[in-house]
């Protein structure tokens, strides 16, 4: 009896303790311009507005397969190369560690810049997201019809063309990152 009377304090408190502990949410990117990374940070302020998560932010070459296996949500980002992704963001993807498929379950969203109207942000959001569904993970959209696929930006044409990205599309970046935060907390 006396043991049992030490270890339930024990447990209760190691249950708090765990209880605590955040889910961690990976904002990655690649940007050459700096307009992907303006769509990024938006999407971080989006995640942050909620204390209850914690985010990490940085171009793909920060983030760690460890960044990856932690997560319980990772936001992709790319600019768009000829409709494409990026060189480098699939040379990322293509790192990520699939035996077992340990990003299963995770929650995935993407996000896009592209220099005009109809360059291929949409086919660039997909293509992100045809990678995450291979790993297994659950996909989230923008918080608007607008922003279905994820969140996108127009950077280089007529009204858009500017070297900060317009406001409307950092509007549905921080949508992005606050339904994402939600998600990761009602999956919780």
């Amino acid at each position: 009896m006396r043991n049992l009377i030490l270890f339930l304090p024990l447990l209760f408190l190691s249950q708090m303790l765990f209880a605590q502990e955040k889910p961690l949410i990976v904002i990655a990117y690649y940007s050459q311009s700096g307009h992907t990374e303006q769509l990024a940070d938006a999407i971080a302020k989006g995640a942050r507005s909620n204390a209850d998560v914690e985010v990490k932010l940085g171009p793909i070459s920060e983030v760690t397969t460890e960044d990856l296996l932690t997560a319980s949500a990772i936001i992709l980002g790319s600019p768009v190369y000829n409709a494409n992704i990026a060189p480098p963001v699939q040379e990322f993807i293509n790192s990520w560690p699939f035996e077992g498929r340990p990003l299963k379950d995770k929650i995935g969203a993407v996000f896009s810049t592209g220099g005009g109207m109809s360059i291929g942000e949409e086919l660039v959001m997909l293509n992100l997201m045809h990678s995450m569904l291979i790993h297994g993970m659950i996909l989230v959209g923008g918080d608007t019809v607008e922003s279905a696929f994820g969140a996108s930006a127009i950077t280089g044409e007529g009204d858009y063309k500017s070297e900060k990205v317009d406001e409307i599309f950092l509007k549905k970046g921080e949508g992005l990152g606050k339904r994402v935060a939600e998600t990761v907390l009602r999956f919780r």
